[in-house]
């Protein structure tokens, strides 16, 4: 599970790395600066809409993971009071044995 979410932080880093490594070879670019302007502005756009999308997916998968664990905790806590349960009906049988013996 840790390497999902080393590989979805590493993604978005990735991707941060890309956008500032393109806008910085673009402003070194033989471009006027309203074609460069326009192009910054629609990359930005596209980096914001695949972060949103990373986001969601490393979301999905927290409440996913989440889910998973309650649902084993919850198992584990039924476990535990089926033989709790179990152990004192055990000894109220064995406490009533012993008093019915004596009688």
């Amino acid at each position: 599970m840790s390497k999902e979410n080393n590989w979805g932080g590493n993604l978005v880093f990735f991707l941060l790395g890309a956008a500032t490594g393109a806008a910085i070879a673009l402003l070194y670019a033989p471009q006027d600066g309203e074609s460069t302007r326009r192009f910054l502005g629609d990359k930005a756009g596209e980096v914001k809409d695949k972060v949103g999308e990373v986001t969601a997916n490393v979301a999905q998968t927290t409440k996913d993971t989440w889910s998973m664990a309650t649902d084993k905790v919850q198992s584990l806590i039924n476990r535990g009071q089926q033989t709790a349960k179990d152990g004192i009906d055990s000894a109220a049988d064995a406490a009533r044995a012993g008093v019915n013996s004596v009688s």
